[in-house]
């Protein structure tokens, strides 16, 4: 498996315009080898930080470990170095994991039997949410190797019209557990590159109103990751939906049942996730070496958190494996008039 296939597919950063300035790497110390293809969107101009995420076999003479990053000098005799990942959640069914059909089923009809809230209303679906993706910057002859957070708030209307604003924070801002407040106030406190678009100009995931046929979800759902590329494909789609609609709970049982007919979704548990919330966990093993996991709150149905993980090494991305390689915990969702 090549790097750019790694990064195309799990790529968290797909709303990310813009990147802090730093000096530029060069890639082929770093590396040895030649830079991977630019990701998604405007690439790095010179002198900017060049956002992969860890790309390469990293060779150093010395490295320390400071809050949880990996500081590693790119000159002298080669080492292995390896980043610092957080570790995996604590799975119920870490080994042999049954088939999720069942318990997905059986929530679904729980959710849809449950009382609707107050329909939420106005122009915009609002979805906030925290993620620390595995990122290097580089500077002074050394590159850095962080989980780095962001908080990623986006504002879309029916018409295609909206706005993203991404505030991307350093390690030290938030401490060293994801602790959402202390990611909002550091957030509040920084400068968010923000991104406004004209009707038309934002993509979607799925269109708005988001089907809850479970045949058309399922249809839209795999237009947006098609079925051909894995059984992975169906838990991203779901992912992606989350970070980019505002979900009722009509979607959500929608979206469980269409879980529940994709093939290689495997039942978790239950598991608490990185701030704390107990839910219901699902994931699919990819047969390239990688897990993609949600977590589904009990009682509403709503999806707290999704994590992407190696199980296997790629070739000289400089991990141990089993290691997380983003997580996302979903914040905030709902319809609102304004985007502020």
């Amino acid at each position: 498996m090549s790097v750019d296939e790694v990064l195309k597919a799990l790529d968290p950063a797909r709303e990310v315009r813009q990147w802090p300035s730093v000096p530029p790497l060069d890639w082929a110390t770093v590396a040895g080898g030649p830079a991977p293809a630019p990701a998604p969107g405007p690439g790095p101009g010179p002198g900017r930080w060049r956002r992969r995420a860890l790309v390469g076999a990293v060779v150093a003479s010395a490295a320390a470990v400071v809050g949880g990053m990996v500081i590693v000098q790119v000159t002298g005799p080669s080492a292995p170095v390896y980043a610092a990942t957080p570790p995996p959640l604590q799975l119920q069914y870490a080994g042999a994991a049954p088939p999720a059909r069942d318990e997905l089923l059986r929530l679904a009809a729980a959710i849809e039997s449950a009382p609707a809230g107050a329909p939420s209303a106005g122009r915009f679906s609002f979805v906030q949410v925290g993620q620390w993706s595995l990122d290097f910057s580089s500077g002074r002859g050394r590159t850095e190797v962080a989980m780095v957070p962001q908080l990623i708030s986006t504002w879309r209307a029916t018409d295609g019209s909206g706005k993203v604003a991404t505030v991307s924070l350093d390690r030290a801002d938030v401490g060293e557990r994801p602790d959402v407040q202390g990611l909002i106030a550091a957030a509040a406190r920084g400068n968010a590159e923000v991104d406004t678009y004209a009707a038309g100009q934002m993509g979607a995931v799925v269109a708005e109103p988001v089907p809850t046929d479970v045949d058309a979800l399922e249809r839209a759902l795999y237009a947006h990751q098609p079925r051909s590329n894995g059984p992975q494909s169906a838990v991203r789609a779901v992912a992606d939906l989350y970070r980019n609609n505002a979900v009722d709970q009509d979607v959500r049982v929608a979206a469980l049942r269409y879980l529940a007919r994709a093939d290689g979704v495997l039942l978790r548990g239950t598991v608490t996730d990185r701030i704390g919330r107990p839910g219901l966990a699902v994931s699919v093993d990819s047969d390239k070496g990688t897990r993609d996991l949600l977590v589904i709150d009990r009682r509403t149905g709503l999806l707290l958190a999704y994590e992407s993980m190696f199980l296997r090494r790629p070739e000289r991305l400089p991990v141990k494996v089993p290691a997380v390689f983003v997580y996302v915990l979903y914040l905030d969702q709902d319809r609102r008039d304004k985007t502020s």
